[in-house]
């Protein structure tokens, strides 16, 4: 067989190809993602389908199994879907930020941990997961390549967090300081005590004193306030002497704690005053050799920026 009778018989192929992939809709579709996209709803449920069509589950699991394969729904998880709107294009191009697919995986919840200090520029650390803070226990999940770890938060604890956009898309982002406090009470989630001490340092050029003080406050974890004092004259951050006086005031007397994970590194080390914490992770991890800690000033009264 030649060429010239390859190339016809490609060109065919390639066009039933595309004929398949064209975004057309039946009646009862057209229905479905019309009604998405008046309502601006992101995603849909089978269950959801089941009513607006009113139809049984296996119609509904028929017409979503025809969306997806149109191009008109992105299945995330098993009765699940995220809508691909007109606007992505005849060829219904997915949207690939991560960020989007995990804010509709579990409500409420925020980004934190390693995700929200990528998003604040306060480490470099590439992480190959995403971290959602919620209120449920929940296996992490696998969509689209990325895998997703949902941290369980307890509802006292919701807070400090807001509407932040991520490549074009709002999602709800834990803030500058409650990222940094993520990190130094689980520093698993944020690249281990390491990565969480730059945090720290990187952090303390930038916080609201008053901001990260009343969560602190809210918190109320003295081994939270301890570690982050420790962080805090470890790299001899410009720290209000207001602030300080404050951050202190929230340690409980007598507390005494270890830095890291007493598992991983065990429960010796130096004992570090005023704030009781035992430095039981060697200095090399937490002060990489090229890092040299500038002199701490007090300065009274001055604000930190954001």
């Amino acid at each position: 067989m030649g060429f010239a009778t390859l190339i016809p018989l490609v060109n065919t192929k390639r066009q039933a190809r595309t004929e398949t992939l064209e975004r057309t809709l039946s009646q009862n579709e057209a229905k479905v993602i019309l009604d998405l996209e008046w309502r601006c709803q992101k995603t849909v449920t089978l269950a959801s389908l089941r009513e607006a069509l009113g139809a049984s589950e296996s119609y509904a699991r028929y017409v979503a199994h025809r969306l997806v394969k149109k191009g008109w729904l992105e299945r995330l998880r098993p009765g699940l879907y995220r809508l691909v709107p007109a606007a992505r294009g005849r060829e219904g191009v997915p949207d690939t930020n991560p960020l989007a697919a995990g804010a509709v995986l579990v409500s409420p919840y925020f980004f934190s941990f390693g995700t929200a200090c990528t998003h604040h520029g306060l480490t470099e650390q590439a992480f190959a997961e995403v971290y959602i803070a919620c209120q449920e226990r929940r296996r992490p999940e696998m969509v689209r390549g990325t895998r997703y770890v949902f941290v369980h938060v307890a509802k006292k604890r919701f807070f400090g967090f807001g509407e932040a956009t991520a490549l074009g898309e709002p999602v709800q982002m834990a803030t500058l300081e409650r990222a940094l406090l993520d990190a130094i009470d689980r520093p698993r989630y944020a690249g281990g005590i390491g990565e969480v001490s730059g945090i720290a340092a990187r952090a303390a050029t930038r916080v609201s004193w008053d901001e990260l003080l009343e969560l602190v406050r809210r918190w109320c974890s003295s081994a939270l306030a301890q570690r982050l004092g420790y962080f805090l004259d470890l790299h001899r951050a410009e720290v209000p002497a207001s602030a300080r006086s404050a951050l202190l005031e929230l340690v409980r007397p007598q507390s005494k704690i270890q830095l890291g994970s007493r598992r991983r590194w065990g429960t010796t080390g130096k004992l570090v005053r005023p704030w009781n914490v035992v430095e039981n992770v060697p200095r090399e991890v937490l002060l990489p050799p090229s890092e040299k800690p500038r002199r701490r000033v007090v300065f009274e009264g001055k604000r930190g920026r954001r």
